[in-house]
């Protein structure tokens, strides 16, 4: 060898051992706390892609539900099924005919004109002749101008809005976003009128929604309602909101209750899950971000007003081991068993991730073997970060508050509500049962609802997103904007919608007196705790089966409890003796009651 490759291989010998040293040294303990003989997870995270959606799961339930008949399966139709699961509306999706016919409301989507045959047409028509309920999205030929009494439609993507003819109880219900300004506007019909009642119109006037009394009801709604609410859930109707959060925004609630409401008209004997515990107007779950040195330590304030009050509240915990642009280290020996403190008292413990970065929905997704202490993201800068992945930061963030606390860690929310599109994915991949990674005013709603596959409308994951209503953040400060606050909880509580709190403990008062305050002025009407524990009830409220049918001339309801156990699950009968049924099962207990 000579003299100058001999040099180079000793260059290189030297880099090659100063890189080691360096990467593989002891971590200044200034800058990243070690936990002494702590590594993992070990086991590594898989994405698993869930089943494309089909009709058969939900082709089931007797003929008292509301029957939407498909006409075309590859539409948007599985808005309909998380919102109207969300909203405890019964319903059974189904492409034939014939069967959606054997129930007295249906609903036929995306369209029924040029999309089924003249006898079927005829026979829609004959159903509301009959006494039946129909309502359609689009009406363009086909012969059945006369039965809906409007003229065809017209459509137009430059529509921002609906309103009522008749004022609702608070003027967001009224007057209904439902596009922004943008080029990705939603697609609307309307309908010059005719015949029939227009009971809402878009901003150019047009007629949005009508119906025509026959002997039954035959109404048009010219909106998609099912993908409104799939890109309102999927996280992707932010530009639709008049605000990012603290406000109210309800247009997808709104429409959903227009059509129970004509469920509810048109059935027999209709029925409703309730989406609040029994005997509850409203739900209100109480989060804490712990995402600053000073929160920790506050945070026992916040757990003894809970504990005082009987409650439970939900902490979610950035587990900062590294020191960043965001702030010093404040997961490590000295604050864990304060977290500890906190989990004895009886309050849950969730995952705040470990960077807590704007950037988190621009990190990539990572291969799922993130382990602690050689991951190490780090926050450059308000909108900058490098080294994080989203796998990582669920992974290590999870094990570690595991580990170190003995928690058991179900929910998570990211810093900031960075919302990447693969975490519906990634939190199933890692254990997740729960999240809160959207404002409320952003979905459009005020209910939970199952996430899908990317935050996409072809396949549903298991994981139940729970949006912020109220957070902490925003001007006038909290403390200032009670008031404010109240009402928008009182606006969701005529839905009987669910109000997630977001408060920052990085002060104890006045922050601290707001939610003494709230506790006080809704304790008897609203249910009120942790995402943890709401989270379980939603869960198995989810997964009860209920019919309704008549048997032997009489009414009669039975329900079967999924693999969880279910308590205080209200059903609503409007039509029946009583008026509702309180149900309390064990895991897959069944049980019919006699309603008349």
């Amino acid at each position: 060898m000579n003299r100058g490759l001999l040099a180079l291989a000793l260059l290189l010998a030297v880099i090659g051992g100063w890189w080691a040293y360096t990467a593989y040294r002891a971590p200044d303990p200034e800058k990243v706390y070690i936990f002494k003989g702590v590594r993992g997870p070990s086991r590594p995270s898989q994405i698993v892609r869930p089943p494309a959606a089909s009709l058969d799961p939900y082709e089931v339930g007797g003929d008292h539900r509301l029957a939407v008949l498909i006409t075309d399966p590859s539409a948007g139709w599985l808005g309909f099924v998380r919102g109207f699961r969300s909203r405890g509306i019964p319903f059974m999706l189904t492409s034939d005919p014939a069967t959606a016919l054997r129930h007295r409301v249906v609903l036929v989507y995306p369209g029924i004109s040029g999309r089924l045959p003249p006898a079927t047409l005829q026979a829609l028509a004959a159903h509301v002749r009959a006494g039946g309920t129909l309502l359609a999205f689009d009406q363009q030929g086909g012969g059945l101008q006369d039965l809906f009494g409007a003229g065809d439609g017209v459509a137009s993507r430059a529509r921002r809005s609906l309103t009522w003819a008749r004022p609702r109880a608070d003027p967001r219900e009224t007057t209904l976003r439902i596009n922004a300004s943008g080029e990705d506007n939603m697609g609307t019909i309307g309908f010059p009128a005719g015949r029939a009642e227009v009971l809402a119109a878009y901003d150019d006037g047009v007629p949005a929604v009508t119906c025509r009394q026959v002997v039954g009801r035959a109404c048009l709604m010219g909106v998609d309602i099912a993908a409104l609410a799939e890109r309102a859930m999927n996280g992707r109707g932010e530009a639709i909101s008049r605000d990012y959060v603290n406000g109210y925004e309800p247009s997808v609630d709104i429409l959903f209750a227009w059509i129970r409401d004509l469920y509810v008209q048109g059935e027999t004997m209709p029925w409703l899950v309730s989406p609040a515990p029994a005997g509850r107007d409203v739900s209100i779950i109480l989060t804490h971000d712990i995402d600053f040195t000073r929160s920790v330590v506050n945070a026992k304030a916040y757990a003894d007003l809970l504990r005082a009050n009987g409650l439970s509240g939900t902490f979610f915990i950035q587990t900062k081991y590294v020191k960043d642009w965001n702030d010093d280290i404040f997961f490590n020996a000295k604050t864990v068993p304060l977290l500890r403190g906190l989990l004895a008292e009886g309050m849950e413990l969730g995952s705040h991730s470990v960077a807590h970065s704007r950037a988190f929905k621009a990190f990539p997704l990572g291969d799922g073997h993130e382990a602690y202490p050689d991951y190490r993201p780090f926050v450059i800068d308000q909108t900058h970060a490098r080294g994080g992945t989203v796998l990582g930061e669920l992974r290590v963030s999870r094990f570690l508050l595991r580990k170190e606390t003995g928690a058991e860690v179900v929910s998570f929310r990211p810093g900031h509500l960075s919302y990447p599109s693969a975490l519906p994915q990634a939190l199933a991949a890692t254990g997740y049962l729960y999240s809160s990674a959207l404002p409320a005013e952003s979905t459009l709603g005020y209910f939970p609802y199952q996430t899908t596959f990317d935050r996409a409308d072809a396949a549903l994951e298991p994981e139940y997103q729970f949006p912020v209503a109220i957070e902490d953040e925003q001007a006038p400060p909290l403390q200032d904007r009670f008031a404010a606050a109240d009402a928008l909880i009182a606006d969701i509580a005529r839905e009987h919608g669910v109000a997630v709190i977001l408060i920052h403990p990085d002060v104890v008062q006045p922050k601290l007196g707001f939610e003494a305050r709230l506790i006080a002025a809704w304790r008897s009407r609203a249910w009120i705790g942790s995402l943890r524990d709401f989270g379980a009830w939603w869960a198995a409220r989810d997964a009860l089966q209920v019919d309704v049918a008549k048997v032997g001339g009489k009414w009669v309801l039975s329900a079967r409890a999924g693999d969880k156990p279910v308590h205080d699950v209200q059903i609503s009968l409007p039509k029946a003796r009583g008026g509702r049924v309180t149900l309390n099962l064990a895991a897959g207990q069944a049980t019919t009651q006699v309603l008349n």
